[in-house]
């Protein structure tokens, strides 16, 4: 195999020579702030079902105390603890809309704090893996989603076993049988979405490849070549004419992703809906109809990842259209108080929901009301959180449920100066009891 055609070589050489001093101001200004971010959705996700499951899985099976649940003050073994804050980061479905943090904190927080590594070393860390499983998820893209890959699922344990060795001091030689090794927990599929399988995808993914890092420190092997080779991971993934191998080419000497705009979510909701959502709260404010005024609504509904017919639950009700719609008319927003057990058996709710109509590739909301008037709008771009004060404001109000007032401003603080920290030890105040 020519060096040109080593992709493992360059997701290897980035992960173990990538330095903080390489990144943009900008770049690492958004890598802070997504951690705060992604760290405000496991708070979230606390008082969930899911995330009472997680974190309790997680103590019960736990063989130490190495690393942090985020949400409940618990210590746990660095696997169970990375498998717990996954589950928590993609819970509620409010993290960065790309969902590769959901994967890169927790892998990294978990290894950072078992080695005792510093505030610099950890944000590195993340960095490498947020990095890389976005390339990863770049060269995939083309056919793997349209067959029902998830992305999380295949790219994020290949992302974790890279960020682990960087903190776990591996050499090239062993970090590419760790990279090999992840190939073999790597899988997952979208018609998981809107249920708690969603969340395992990153909270596996993050265990997963910390183990790999383990076992190949310890001398497990794997194929040198899995990666790019004939039946090797993008072979097998992907068809030949699809993987995009270039982008897993020279990261070094490429821009970072996070040099691009931040994908930060507004609403806990499934990315592809939100213009539909947007559309209709500027409509209702617009406008100022009442529900009972609406005849129909006529919606692409976005099948490809708004799967679920049905808010059967609070985790499928952000992959309903119909719901998110319904919500978004009556309420006039969608925040994380508007998706619980009570919207979803709310009976004007539901009673709307029947008069959202699905115009597959309609590019606007067209609401018809029973005095005859039809309103419409096209729709816009998605709306992202553009400033710091934005996404501090987001995470105050996630966190507002596990940690008091003074609790979360430490933290802010902490986390914004993170590479001033020698260890990552003391960086979590103790929850509320939920």
């Amino acid at each position: 195999m020519s060096t040109a055609d080593d992709s493992a070589a360059s997701l290897i050489d980035f992960a173990l020579n990538f330095r903080l001093e390489m990144a943009s101001p900008h770049a690492l200004e958004w890598a802070r702030l997504i951690a705060l971010d992604t760290f405000g959705a496991m708070l979230a996700a606390r008082s969930h079902e899911i995330g009472r499951i997680a974190c309790a899985h997680a103590a019960r099976h736990s063989t130490g105390t190495e690393a942090m649940i985020v949400a409940s003050g618990i210590r746990a073994g660095m696997l169970q603890a990375a498998f717990a804050n996954g589950v928590l980061a993609n819970a509620v479905d409010f993290d960065e809309g790309s969902h590769v943090a959901t994967v890169a904190l927790p892998a990294a927080l978990a290894v950072a704090e078992r080695t005792g590594a510093s505030g610099t070393d950890f944000l590195a860390a993340f960095i490498v893996a947020f990095e890389t499983c976005s390339r990863l998820r770049e060269a995939l893209e083309p056919g793997s989603d349209g067959r029902g890959f998830w992305h999380i699922g295949f790219a994020g344990p290949l992302a974790a076993s890279l960020s682990a060795a960087r903190l776990l001091r591996l050499d090239a030689r062993t970090t590419r049988m760790a990279l090999g090794l992840a190939t073999a927990s790597s899988g997952g599929l979208r018609r998981n979405l809107g249920t708690m399988a969603k969340a395992f995808h990153s909270g596996n993914a993050a265990r997963a490849g910390i183990e790999a890092a383990l076992l190949a420190a310890d001398g497990f092997t794997s194929d040198a070549d899995l990666l790019d080779a004939p039946m090797g991971f993008l072979a097998s993934v992907c068809a030949p004419q699809e993987p995009l191998r270039d982008a897993l080419l020279d990261l070094l000497k490429k821009p970072l992703t996070l040099d691009a705009p931040a994908k930060i979510k507004v609403m806990p909701i499934c990315t592809p809906i939100a213009p539909a959502v947007d559309v209709c709260i500027a409509m209702r404010a617009e406008h100022g109809f009442n529900v009972q005024d609406i005849a129909a609504v006529e919606a692409d509904l976005r099948r490809g990842s708004l799967i679920r017919d049905e808010p059967t639950d609070v985790d499928a009700a952000p992959f309903c259209g119909r719901f998110l719609i319904a919500t978004a008319l009556i309420k006039g927003r969608i925040a994380l108080e508007d998706v619980d057990e009570a919207a979803i058996t709310d009976a004007a709710t539901l009673a709307l929901m029947q008069r959202v109509q699905d115009v597959p590739k309609q590019k606007s909301v067209r609401i018809r009301l029973n005095d005859g008037r039809v309103l419409e709008a096209a729709l816009r771009p998605v709306q992202r959180l553009r400033t710091r004060d934005e996404v501090i404001a987001k995470f105050q109000h996630c966190a507002a449920t596990v940690w008091s007032a003074p609790m979360i401003a430490r933290f802010v603080d902490d986390m914004l100066t993170i590479e001033d920290r020698p260890d990552l030890s003391g960086l979590f105040p103790q929850p509320a009891a939920i």
